[in-house]
């Protein structure tokens, strides 16, 4: 697909993939063709590695490069993948992990600037080099980073967002400026020319930001169950903004009350694994959820019908 029609054609719930493990603690890609099938098969069109949820802290390079593959062949034509670069490495490597994105047949590459900041002109220079190497689209993977002139984070501005996506083949971003307030900030000023796919929230959060103009938001309850996530967006689309609102405050809402505080991504696996779409295990240091905690994960999803 071209620019245009991805960004056309990307909106609603995209569904952030953990990657499976097996107990020795190996990459399961049999594990994750299956899951990205299952997914599909219940409704998901938009799916992504990231380097957060799907482990990529944990992964060798060449793993992350299968992981992309993995998914982009388990998915084919019948969802639009966006595939993650590494969150350290060269600009040569991210312009391979491009190369790589393009020849496995994924939709689109989700960029991660694996430096400190060091004034803006820096992060063109690293985002042009990329699209100048091949014509695949790409997404920023938007977030707080260390000042390298000294003084804590940098955002990426608003004016440095313009520049960015003046690049042609820069066509949105994973919004995680880990603020609200910024974010909304963001959607508002880029949904026009940008699709702006806002994480941390899930459902609440495009419940807020479809009124500034957001198209897509990252899933949270879409990663084991996406008919929820699809009826709510159906719903906003229709105008039931009450049948949408039912969903974030007595389902979702509960069922974050309910799981984050266990840490999010090792409660997203402990979901998954309930459904029966992979295996529970970590690859340590991250651990697997408490006994406890798996009992409350099972009475959750029991109560809300997941079971």
């Amino acid at each position: 697909m071209n620019y245009n029609e991805i960004f056309s054609q990307l909106k609603g719930p995209v569904v952030p993939l953990p990657t499976p493990f097996t107990a020795q603690h190996e990459v399961d890609y049999d594990a994750l063709s299956s899951y990205v099938n299952r997914l599909i098969e219940m409704g998901a069109r938009n799916l992504m590695t990231t380097v957060g949820t799907s482990r990529f802290n944990l992964l060798t390079n060449e793993e992350i490069a299968r992981v992309n593959e993995t998914v982009a062949t388990a998915a084919g034509d019948r969802a639009i993948t966006i595939v993650s670069t590494p969150q350290v490495g060269s600009t040569k490597l991210a312009q391979n992990f491009a190369d790589h994105a393009r020849e496995c047949g994924a939709d689109v590459l989700l960029v991660f600037h694996p430096e400190r900041h060091y004034g803006d002109d820096t992060l063109l220079e690293f985002f042009a080099a990329i699209a100048s190497h091949n014509d695949i689209p790409l997404m920023i993977h938007e977030m707080p980073m260390r000042n390298g002139l000294g003084g804590g984070q940098k955002q990426y501005s608003i004016d440095l967002l313009n520049r960015l996506f003046d690049i042609d083949s820069v066509i949105g971003m994973k919004e995680e400026s880990l603020d609200w307030g910024y974010g909304g900030t963001i959607v508002k000023a880029m949904s026009e020319r940008a699709v702006i796919v806002g994480a941390g929230g899930g459902m609440s959060r495009y419940l807020r930001d479809h009124c500034l103009g957001a198209r897509a938001f990252l899933s949270g309850i879409g990663s084991f169950y996406p008919p929820l996530e699809l009826e709510f967006f159906q719903a906003m689309q229709s105008g039931d903004f009450q049948r949408a609102q039912d969903i974030v405050y007595n389902i979702e809402a509960e069922y974050f009350d309910a799981v984050v505080p266990m840490g999010w991504h090792i409660a997203l696996k402990e979901c998954i694994h309930a459904k029966g779409l992979m295996g529970p295990w970590e690859r340590p240091p991250l651990r697997r959820v408490l006994p406890d905690e798996r009992e409350v994960v099972q009475q959750t999803m029991q109560r809300f019908g997941w079971l």
